[in-house]
């Protein structure tokens, strides 16, 4: 085992945050031949996704006070087995049910090495070098939905559905092993042990902190815009539009691949202006791919360009956003760091979702709920970043 306070090699980090979208994006190729395995409505298999989602997102609120009290490493370790026995679970499901359980187990699984991932940035590395480190591994992620459809299609007509949940195993199993053979405690010394696992003042400091509800908001605001994108592409482009698949491929995999590139640009740009104007002029630049989406959809007829053209320029927005608001809202919290992450995990997650659900449940064409959000929402983002204390980088 490695000495306490060591840092963790990024291999392993990027590994943990990769097993939430694994688990989405390889199997969405399968959703119609598992649907026709069970007997079951295409609907009753996308419930699988959302009880994922549920599970990741409420889970983070479980799993932060875990990481503080017990370490980082033994809740990694933890959260990786629960994921490689659910996505065994979910190979050899024989009813819907059974496979809804693996779900729900997987996003436990999912959502403990996330958290971990985060916390040990948090604890080993200073404000700015984690700071590239987050914009780092959400370059990572984005690596995963440019790629595991395409490998999810394959094991699919090659083996059938079930080899997608096997390659999630063995994935798992994989990073268990490096995990275990590198990834040392990262827990600082300092931080409290509470005999209570769950109460109000462990997670009190953390909400009403100015700084983390806004960082929260903003994170959560750009999570909503993106799973907007993710729900509606698929529909306008094979639906309304007729592509084949493989043409919806090419297209989202492209902006997964500017996501990626320049998830991995950032970080020069952060040390160049620094991670507060870092996020302001990123609001500024998804404020105008939101402005660039709704003048299309008015002036021009629906076309694949000018729906899925526009979305490269929000991923840079993205890309510029996320990585310096994680590292400035977990900052302040040197000492309940999993704690912390595990809120801004929860609150990226279930609160863009909720956005996202509410949006696309209304008659609204999907290019104005992406401008609502990313044109308002940025603007009124960036008037309040304006007025928030700038910490000392």
């Amino acid at each position: 085992m490695l000495a306490e306070g060591k840092r963790p090699p990024f291999w392993v980090l990027m590994g943990a945050v990769m097993l939430s979208p694994l688990a989405i994006d390889i199997y969405l190729p399968a959703l119609t031949a598992m649907a026709q395995t069970f007997e079951r409505s295409f609907a009753a298999l996308q419930l699988t996704i959302t009880l994922f989602l549920m599970s990741v997102g409420v889970g983070q609120i479980l799993v932060g006070p875990l990481t503080d009290r017990f370490g980082r490493r033994p809740v990694l370790l933890g959260g990786v087995a629960l994921y490689l026995l659910a996505a065994m679970l979910g190979a050899t499901a024989v009813s819907i049910e059974m496979l809804y359980v693996s779900r729900v187990l997987q996003g436990l699984g999912a959502c403990a090495s996330v958290t971990v991932a985060f916390a040990a940035v948090r604890d080993g590395y200073t404000p700015t070098e984690g700071a590239r480190l987050y914009s780092y591994l959400n370059g990572s992620l984005t690596l995963v939905p440019s790629l595991a459809p395409v490998l999810g299609g394959a094991l699919t007509v090659v083996l059938g559905w079930q080899s997608n949940f096997v390659f999630m195993a063995v994935f798992a199993a994989l990073l268990w092993g490096g995990a275990w053979r590198r990834f040392g405690e990262t827990r600082p010394s300092d931080t409290p042990v509470e005999t209570r696992l769950y109460r109000w003042s462990r997670y009190r400091p953390v909400l009403f902190d100015r700084g983390f509800r806004y960082y929260a908001t903003l994170v959560g605001t750009m999570m909503a815009a993106i799973l907007v994108y993710v729900s509606a592409a698929p529909v306008v482009m094979m639906d309304r539009l007729g592509q084949p698949e493989w043409v919806f491929s090419l297209w989202f995999g492209a902006n997964a691949l500017v996501s990626t590139v320049a998830f991995f640009v950032v970080p020069r740009l952060m040390y160049r202006w620094g991670r507060e104007r870092t996020v302001q002029r990123g609001l500024l630049v998804v404020a105008a791919g939101g402005s660039l989406i709704m003048v299309l959809h008015l002036s021009l007829p629906l076309t694949v360009v000018n729906f899925m053209g526009p979305v490269a320029l929000l991923s840079v927005g993205f890309s510029m956003v996320l990585g310096a608001a994680a590292s400035l809202a977990l900052e302040p919290f040197p000492e309940r760091a999993g704690t912390a992450a595990a809120l801004l995990g929860a609150l990226q997650l279930g609160g863009g979702a909720s956005v996202a659900t509410l949006l696309l449940m209304t008659p609204l064409a999907p290019q104005w709920g992406l401008g609502l959000i990313c044109t308002g929402g940025g603007l009124l983002l960036w008037w309040r970043g304006r007025c928030l204390p700038a910490p000392g980088e």
